[in-house]
């Protein structure tokens, strides 16, 4: 097998696309940029007043936003992850994402759009990859008590068992 591309998600809006691609580029810092937009077909059955077509990448990752009407919507079986340094970029990015949008259990959120994002710090990765089970289960607790945005020195405080941790 051949595939010359990478897997290029193609994300259905009702005639968004344009806005949206705006908003995440902006929500990272302007660390992507829209590569080119295609105009509807007049035989196609999208709007006629927006592009058919928006793609966009953020950081170097490649979409396609497509306007094509309100049949389809997101829900939550689908989601986009961005691993965060700190909670500053955390904040950051959780705020540019939200802006419109919902909170959600665990570190997710829905934007105003419908997507869902999870916006996960880094060291949840290096915290779940150590062997303390009695640790990770402590972490995984505060993750599932966490509604909305994580906040990471409460997550750490849960791992190392700090009595009062604020998750």
């Amino acid at each position: 097998m051949s595939i010359t591309n990478k897997i290029t998600p193609n994300l259905w809006f009702d005639r968004e696309a344009e806005q949206a691609a705006a908003q995440y580029i902006d929500a990272f810092g302007g660390q992507g940029r829209v590569i080119r937009t295609v105009a509807a077909h007049p035989d196609a059955p999208s709007p006629q007043d927006v592009p058919m077509l928006v793609e966009f990448e953020l950081f170097g990752q490649r979409f396609v936003g497509i306007n094509g009407g309100p049949q389809f919507t997101f829900n939550e079986a689908m989601s986009l992850e961005v691993r965060v340094d700190d909670q500053a970029e955390l904040d950051r990015v959780w705020a540019a994402l939200v802006d419109g949008g919902s909170e959600m259990p665990c570190g997710w959120l829905k934007d105003r759009y419908g997507v869902c994002w999870q916006v996960t710090p880094a060291q949840y990765d290096e915290l779940m990859a150590g062997d303390d089970e009695e640790a990770k289960q402590r972490l995984m607790e505060a993750v599932l008590a966490t509604f909305g945005k994580f906040d990471i020195a409460a997550l750490e405080a849960a791992y190392a068992g700090q009595a009062g941790s604020p998750a």
